[in-house]
């Protein structure tokens, strides 16, 4: 353990720590250095008439775990007031024990309220989640249980499918995608990231997941230790392909038990922009953050 480490466990859990750039880096309950959030921006091809999507730019924010307003949370927000984006897609886990949902859920409106006067909120529910929440009185966001809606957001037509994911019998897939053919391009909003091993014959261009907080715990050379999902180790982050479907999978805002802190792998949002393409785009292998474009913007 390093010598800075041992120093910030010698004086409490709780202290915030310097900003300095660091390699390696602690989040939670203390914090070695900056970023307290970073911003991905990926770009995402999705097979439809490019004029039909071009542009429209989805940020994605997930696992919020809402215990109390910190640096953290006040970090995303300002990271969310201050950079372009046309929708905003949260996929679950706004708070983290059931019997404190009512806190989560305060905390949530506070978060998400001058946010929702720059555009639309879409949100899917998570296992840490109580159904009760999406009826929230004065919560800013259009909570989708099983079902879709057409938005006409950045100039373009786009449908958005959530699932209702927070307890195991509440997900109908049947029931989400049941609206008839059509061509729009769809995005799905599903907390489980291996929800894409199970769409079948469902069609989906781009689905936006959590859950995993990219492992929480990343550790140098090995990265993710347990992705907490159905999912291989090197997926629990990141743009993937699975199947035909690309999937996004969110690192998170927040931490959840049992380990109240985050190692090498900091709280994020990520902006995605679509871009359409006439022809099917590559899906034989997994679009790593190495060989994609993407930006990285420190908060």
């Amino acid at each position: 353990m390093s010598t800075e480490l041992l120093a910030a466990a010698r004086q409490g859990w709780s202290r915030a720590f310097t900003h300095r750039a660091e390699p390696v880096e602690v989040w939670g309950k203390f914090s070695l250095a900056k970023p307290l959030v970073i911003v991905r921006q990926f770009p995402v091809s999705v097979q439809c008439d490019p004029a039909r999507v071009d542009g429209l730019r989805i940020a994605h924010v997930s696992d919020m775990h809402f215990r109390r307003w910190n640096r953290v949370v006040q970090a995303a927000q300002d990271a969310l007031l201050s950079i372009d984006y046309d929708l905003i897609a949260v996929t679950g886990d706004f708070g983290t024990l059931h019997r404190s949902w009512e806190k989560s859920t305060a905390i949530a409106r506070r978060f998400f309220e001058p946010l929702a006067k720059r555009t639309t909120i879409l949100g899917a529910l998570g296992n840490h989640d109580v159904p009760d929440l999406a009826s929230a009185p004065d919560l800013p966001i259009t909570f989708l249980l099983n079902e879709s809606k057409v938005c006409h957001v950045g100039g373009v037509d786009v449908r958005i499918v959530g699932l209702d994911q927070s307890i195991p019998e509440s997900e109908d897939l049947a029931l989400a995608f049941d609206y008839g053919a059509d061509d729009l391009p769809t995005v799905l909003l599903a907390h489980y990231p291996s929800t894409a091993y199970r769409l079948d014959r469902h069609r989906v261009d781009l689905q936006l997941s959590g859950h995993t907080h990219g492992g929480q715990i990343r550790l140098p050379g090995l990265g993710c230790i347990w992705p907490n999902d159905a999912i291989p180790r090197d997926k629990a982050r990141g743009l993937h392909v699975i199947g035909d479907t690309q999937a996004h999978v969110s690192a998170g805002i927040g931490v959840s038990p049992p380990i109240f802190c985050r190692y090498n792998c900091p709280a994020e949002i990520t902006v995605l922009s679509l871009t359409g393409v006439a022809a099917d785009p590559p899906r034989k292998t997994s679009v790593s953050t190495k060989k994609t474009k993407e930006s990285v913007i420190s908060i």
